[in-house]
């Protein structure tokens, strides 16, 4: 093996390492996200670039409108891979895994289309949702040439009901 493809290695698995350790959610700025929220996401961080063998970005999000009426302020994982790469699914990931970690898939959530998926699971107070985007095509071009990438987001924020949310139609 070249050094150049050996120190590469290495740094790709330090980088790995560094991630799968939490890395703690003191160096994100998730303001007005809850603690327990902050901690449960800095654990699917770690288990994703375990699993994935990549590197999630986190930064301050919003839970999808079609989960709450108001601004719900989460705390976000993304990470962007290729579909052409194989072995990789990350959502496969997330279903096995979420689970294992004591949270509860919420099977009246499920939406799906051509360009992507959004479901949601639930733990005690926390509401994690994951979404997915990708290039679907166009009907009626079947000459398309189809983007191979694709994008993950999991959003964790509390699942208490917005103030002044009635029920849901």
């Amino acid at each position: 093996m070249s050094p150049s493809r050996a120190l590469g290695l290495a740094l790709v698995i330090f980088g790995v390492e560094a991630c799968a350790s939490g890395g703690g959610s003191h160096e994100m700025d998730w303001g007005g996200v809850p603690h327990k929220a902050r901690a449960a996401a800095d654990s699917i961080y770690a288990m994703l670039a375990r699993e994935t063998r990549l590197t999630p970005h986190r930064s301050r999000g919003e839970v999808n409108s079609i989960f709450r009426f108001c601004a719900r302020p989460a705390a976000r994982i993304h990470f962007a891979w290729r579909a052409d790469r194989p072995g990789l699914d990350p959502f496969a990931i997330v279903d096995r895994e979420l689970p294992r970690m004591g949270w509860k898939l919420d099977e009246a959530t499920r939406a799906d289309g051509p360009d992507g998926t959004v479901y949601a699971f639930t733990r005690g107070k926390l509401l994690c949702v994951v979404e997915g985007r990708w290039d679907g095509g166009l009907d009626d071009d079947s000459t398309a040439v189809i983007d191979p990438g694709r994008s993950l987001l999991v959003d964790v924020a509390s699942a208490d009901p917005c103030k002044d949310e009635g029920p849901r139609h």
